[in-house]
């Protein structure tokens, strides 16, 4: 054990022993503002878990490496540290066993008395599924590799998690996000999670193939649900609330910028969801923005209060997808919008769903039920 000065608290740090020229991880208590704090920094390379006898706090870039894990216990709050670029990202290979109760949710917050939009990263998932950018890429913010082969990859469970104020900008295209699902595979479990009051998209999908249930994304400054790169992942019960602080697209759905028909396709099938807009003054937030030859199929959803565009399709590639029946809105209600639909028309589109990973429900829109105890 080391014992060392850090501020004006005493501190005992843990560090794991390792084979030389590997990095590692340090947890040290510290005391900020008089109580003691686990302090989590660097690279985790063994399977820890934190409980609920001690505070949290994460500090910088935390990744947890190939062949290790976190655990985060329910009813956990980790803190993040504001002053620096903070952010825990799961490496290739990492797992990350975040499971909270709806009564007992885990919470990813700043550790600040006053926080507010982008005070810190993030969760990141690296995964090893299949991307169109490549074999592989590289994270935004230099949080890890992503991408591969393996579309059944498995980066462990997130369930009733929060994760608030985070969306740090870096730079011009180089921003984080609440929830960045990069390369993701199906093999991993993520229901009841919140972004919430990020600086930039709520939860984002670089490629991939995860699935997602019961999500919410809330008062995000720039897109509430994001998707490029081929993400080809399921989604149900999923509800955008943009706030007077901020915000573009409910949903902002590309495949591929640089080539709009790179393989794999942006193709997910989403059902049951609720985005709802907010006039903040400027009239450009729009509900659903299909661009960039996405394929996709949604049924059952409700798009409202957006000024500009409720639906709406940009270019030829993708408005191709829609001729061609791969891009469509099925059992839906969008009404209250500035122009509910624009450059497409999805109003008799009555495809069915035909996916046994769906629970069979008409209804349109996510409900609320659901989110009772453990969101904002």
């Amino acid at each position: 054990m080391i014992i060392g000065i850090i501020g004006l608290s005493l501190t005992a740090c843990k560090k794991k022993k390792i084979e030389p020229n590997t990095q590692t991880y340090t947890i040290t208590e510290t005391s900020i503002s008089g109580v003691i704090y686990n302090k989590i920094e660097g690279v985790i390379n063994e399977d820890i878990t934190l409980d609920n006898t001690k505070n949290w706090l994460i500090s910088g870039g935390v990744f947890v490496e190939n062949g290790s894990s976190i655990s985060i216990n329910s009813g956990v709050t980790v803190y993040a540290d504001p002053n620096l670029t903070t952010f825990l990202s799961i490496k290739q290979g990492g797992k990350i066993y975040a499971e909270g109760t709806q009564t007992n949710p885990i919470v990813f917050t700043p550790l600040k008395s006053n926080p507010t939009y982008g005070d810190w990263g993030g969760i990141v998932i690296n995964g090893r599924a299949t991307i169109n950018t490549g074999l592989t890429a590289e994270g935004e913010g230099g949080t890890g590799i992503y991408g591969g082969t393996d579309d059944n990859d498995d980066s462990g469970v997130l369930r009733y998690v929060r994760v608030e104020y985070a969306g740090k900008i870096l730079g011009t295209d180089n921003e984080l996000n609440g929830f960045s699902f990069n390369g993701v595979g199906r093999g991993t479990i993520v229901e009841y999670i919140e972004a919430y009051k990020g600086a930039d998209d709520g939860i984002e999908f670089f490629g991939g193939t995860v699935n997602v249930r019961y999500v919410v994304s809330k008062h995000n400054q720039d897109d509430s649900f994001d998707w490029t790169h081929g993400w080809r992942g399921n989604g149900q019960y999923l509800i955008a609330e943009q706030g007077p602080d901020g915000g573009d697209r409910g949903i902002e759905a590309d495949n591929n910028a640089d080539d709009n028909t790179l393989q794999p396709y942006s193709n997910p099938i989403l059902s049951n969801v609720t985005l709802m807009g907010y006039d903040d003054g400027d009239a450009s937030n729009t509900g659903i923005m299909l661009r960039e030859g996405t394929k996709g199929k949604m049924y059952n959803m409700l798009v409202t209060g957006f000024p500009k565009y409720g639906v709406v399709v940009v270019g030829q590639t993708s408005l191709d997808n829609v001729t061609n029946g791969e891009l469509f809105l099925s059992n839906s209600n969008v009404y209250g919008n500035g122009t509910n639909y624009f450059d497409c028309d999805f109003t008799t589109n009555s495809n069915a769903i035909n996916n046994p990973w769906f629970y069979n429900d008409n209804t349109i829109g996510a409900g609320t039920n659901w989110t009772l105890g453990w969101t904002k």
